[in-house]
């Protein structure tokens, strides 16, 4: 891989040339003198001619071929996700739908800026019965999933660019419903919220194999912890703004509440970082694995801010063929899709983060692997593999995918240019690295009754020079202005002691140790590559053995124990799953009344929504993990928007919502699993018990709630 040519950027897969893009396997693109861009990628795409911008939307013309190309085709592809219905198409393999995830991320990531009216359009249908729709999946979507709250990042954003009060008011009512009726079902007394990783909805990539939709449903995650603190703080900046200051200030109390959850919750010790996610069961424990999405989201939210941001970005893992979705990757023999990939709208929230840090090492490979992805692919691709930078091999990776498109135009309106709204004004925070350098124009960019074109000129990160309209001036639009500026920038070079990218290897774990169910000891398979194993007792490491036997204490109490597999270097397995010992005076039964031997209660929104169980007699106070053994086969576990919930009422007060996941194939109705369990405070002594349904029960689907109840059980976890 060499050439008489000095390129813009050079790594050991790829290099960048003003003109072309080459990689080390001879997969290239190129753009002629005449403006016309081939690509061949792991299949020749057709070229095209590039257009010279469109009229009504913003355009770009720089100082380096490669960068106008992969403008260009961001436009042209956006253009294309312009469904005939006024809405955004989430990319050419998914018909004609439109995901709640997908469009937030898009407006947040640049699209707002682009065209607001079809990203207010899209949001829209994504509201139904008065709250934001959680898109399907896992077990059946919310409340499994529950990173809706996306949609509340990309309302206010519209807000900001737009000024449109009547939207403001409609979209803060909204979420204000939503955020209340996720405290209602998954919020927990510390702060924390449960849910799913946000996007990474296939959980056999990113989770251990014997997590089911139940376990998912029960554990907390970064990124879907980042996006309910940034939403409980955009509501109290939207009331705040209509004039409501009792409301403002709940919300903000609520948006600290989960903050502070995080950093005592998931800050990984001695490092400037966040792990993964909490899981287990009754007994959760940090997976420290990195993931970029909620990281990223942590920075950009200022959930971590001032000195320590820039640590956080640095400790974030980058590969050479760009940032991946988590690291270090899940060994498995399946193909990969969230495992073993880099998606192009996570590299333009590490470009925009790396841009507003200063960080402009970080940002010339952020804008290089983007640029790399698009026109070697030919299309701003779903996602690519971290090997070799195609879609060869992979389950699936949809052409012209929304978010894609909006992580590419989003890494020169907020990246290069630095465009970001505040509540008051739109500032410009150019972010050119010296690679880029030249003069970069944008031209067009709407924001309320102003239209700005900026024009940057030298490199760095920090301005030197400010022009509005010729005159000397700062580079800030209030949100009053009204007519056309120029803002021409020169720009200095920011301050390098912010600078730096950990480059990472395509790097894999572990496998979890398997148990061997024999006797009373603890017993598990070896490990191939392990040096030797960590054996934890009710979330907590007790013992380091390099043995695969270990004897349990005795059952004076509940113990869970679980073993993780590390490597001499240092990699670790996930936990295995949960083995329990669980003493005869901490677990109480009870069945809904009036059944006897294998019978079930019937559970329908048709029919008999409430179960009335026997009493249950507590012989001791303590925390109480209940839970229900149950079937829901409305639909598949990897997909739906059936997921049941009723809520659990002891002594006539509702203390919680237990949640009845689809955990079969669609159908199957016969198979039974534990409920995501329920940690609850209790008194000794006599319990009348009941399951309800009422409003705060409603799932996704509102006419589909169904579920079947063979018992419930109350387990004593701690004093």
């Amino acid at each position: 891989m060499s050439s008489c040519e000095t390129p813009i950027f050079r790594s050991e897969e790829f290099l960048v040339f003003p003109n072309r893009v080459v990689q080390r396997n001879g997969r290239e693109a190129v753009v002629a003198d005449d403006g016309t861009v081939w690509s061949y990628g792991n299949r020749e795409r057709p070229s095209w001619k590039m257009s010279g911008g469109v009229k009504e939307l913003a355009s770009y013309e720089g100082p380096i071929p490669v960068l106008n190309a992969a403008y260009d085709l961001a436009v042209r592809e956006f253009l294309e996700s312009r469904g005939d219905e006024g809405v955004l198409l989430t990319g050419a393999a998914w018909g004609k739908s439109v995901w709640t995830r997908d469009v937030s991320f898009a407006t947040t990531l640049g699209l707002g800026m682009v065209d607001p009216d079809i990203c207010m359009a899209s949001l829209k249908v994504r509201v139904s019965h008065g709250e934001v729709m959680q898109d399907t999946g896992t077990g059946g979507s919310w409340p499994i999933s529950t990173d809706r709250v996306a949609w509340g990042i990309a309302a206010w954003d519209l807000y900001l660019i737009t000024g449109d009060r009547e939207w403001l008011e409609w979209s803060a009512k909204v979420l204000d419903r939503t955020c209340l009726h996720d405290i209602l079902v998954v919020d927990e007394l510390s702060g924390l919220v449960r849910g799913e990783s946000s996007f990474l909805d296939w959980r056999s990539q990113s989770y251990p194999d014997w997590m089911t939709p139940a376990d998912i449903g029960e554990s907390c995650s970064l990124s879907t912890m980042a996006l309910h603190a940034r939403c409980r703080a955009i509501l109290g900046e939207m009331y705040a703004e209509l004039g409501d200051q009792s409301k403002a200030g709940y919300w903000k109390k609520a948006a600290e509440r989960v903050r502070k959850a995080i950093e005592t919750m998931f800050r990984i010790p001695h490092r400037p970082a966040y792990g993964q996610f909490l899981y287990g069961r009754g007994y959760p424990v940090l997976s420290e694995r990195i993931d970029t999405l909620g990281s990223l989201l942590c920075l950009l939210f200022g959930i971590v801010d001032g000195e320590e941001a820039a640590s956080f970005l640095y400790e974030l893992p980058h590969c050479l063929m760009g940032v991946p979705c988590f690291h270090p990757q899940k060994t498995m023999t399946a193909m990969d899709y969230h495992n073993g990939t880099m998606w192009p709208f996570l590299e333009g929230f590490y470009a925009q983060t790396a841009a507003s840090l200063g960080n402009e090492d970080a940002m010339s490979a952020s804008l290089a692997c983007l640029v790399r992805s698009s026109l070697i692919n030919g299309t701003n691709k779903e996602n690519i593999s971290l090997i070799h930078g195609t879609d060869e091999g992979l389950v699936q990776s949809s052409d012209r995918q929304l978010w894609s498109i909006a992580g590419t135009l989003g890494v020169f309106l907020k990246g290069l240019f630095g465009i970001w709204c505040e509540n008051d004004s739109l500032m410009l925070s150019p972010c050119v690295p010296k690679e880029w350098a030249g003069r970069h124009v944008l031209m067009g960019v709407k924001y309320r009754k102003a239209t700005i074109d900026v024009i940057l000129l030298g490199h760095g990160s920090q301005v030197g020079k400010c022009m509005v309209n010729g005159k000397t001036g700062v580079p800030v639009i209030e949100k009053s202005a009204e007519g056309h500026f120029i803002v021409e920038i020169e720009l200095l070079p920011g301050d390098p002691s912010v600078n730096g990218i950990n480059w990472s290897p395509v790097s894999y774990d572990l496998p979890s140790p398997q148990w061997i169910h024999e006797g009373n000891e603890l017993r598990w398979e070896p490990v191939p590559d392990a040096w030797y194993y960590r054996v934890y007792r009710n979330g907590i490491p007790i013992a380091q053995t390099e043995q695969t036997v270990f004897v349990p204490h005795p059952m004076a109490a509940v113990n869970q124990y679980q073993v993780m597999a590390v490597s001499k270097d240092d990699r670790e397995s996930f936990l295995n799953e949960p083995r329990e010992y669980i003493p005869g005076n901490a677990r109480v039964e009870t069945r809904p009344c009036g059944l006897s031997g294998d019978d079930v209660w019937v559970s329908r929104m048709d029919g008999s929504r409430h179960a009335y169980f026997y009493d249950v007699i507590l012989g001791q106070s303590g925390v109480y993990r209940v839970d229900a053994f149950f079937s829901n086969g409305s639909g598949d576990y990897k997909d739906g928007n059936t997921c049941a919930l009723r809520s659990l009422v002891l002594n006539g007060k509702r203390v919680g919502s237990l949640v009845f996941p689809h955990m079969n194939t669609q159908g199957d109705w016969g198979n039974f699993f534990y409920t995501p369990g329920l940690d609850v405070p209790l008194a000794a002594g006599i319990y009348t018990v009941e399951l309800t349904y009422g409003e705060e029960d409603e799932n996704i689907n509102h006419d589909v709630n169904d579920c079947l109840i063979k018992h419930m059980r109350f387990t004593r976890i701690s004093p």
